[in-house]
């Protein structure tokens, strides 16, 4: 991405965010551009265009973009078009992608709805049981 280059251009309207790994942020960001999470973020994450959680990252609690990439800790649920999990990231929590990517070593516990389309939701166990016997 090079967005903390000097010869960035921050003409062409895309904002950046940065939570770096000394910064400690509460509440729920509503971001219009990209965020990179270096640090510890405790709260939800909405409308981003992309999301990058660096290998010493973590956050804690529900995320909605575009494009996210995991390279250390999400604790919460995941809705984004394209996410990818790298080794040796982790994600605790369900996650709705339109397609997915995950390297070798990179771990989810959760469940997964992927290629799905839009306004599908993850339904819980108890839902899925009440359905089975719904059409008995």
């Amino acid at each position: 991405m090079g967005f903390l280059k000097k010869d960035s251009d921050f003409s062409s309207g895309e904002h950046y965010s940065v939570v770096s790994a000394e910064c400690y942020f509460q509440g729920a960001l509503s971001v219009q551009g990209s965020l990179r999470v270096d640090g510890t973020l405790e709260g939800t994450v909405d409308n981003a265009r992309h999301v990058i959680v660096g290998t010493e990252g973590k956050i804690v609690g529900d995320v909605t973009a575009q494009v996210v990439v995991c390279g250390g800790v999400i604790e919460g649920n995941v809705c984004a078009d394209m996410l990818e999990v790298l080794a040796p990231a982790s994600i605790k929590g369900d996650i709705r992608a339109k397609k997915m990517m995950v390297e070798e070593g990179g771990r989810i516990d959760g469940r997964c709805a992927i290629g799905g389309t839009e306004g599908e939701e993850i339904s819980s166990d108890d839902d899925a049981e009440e359905d089975d016997k719904s059409k008995k």
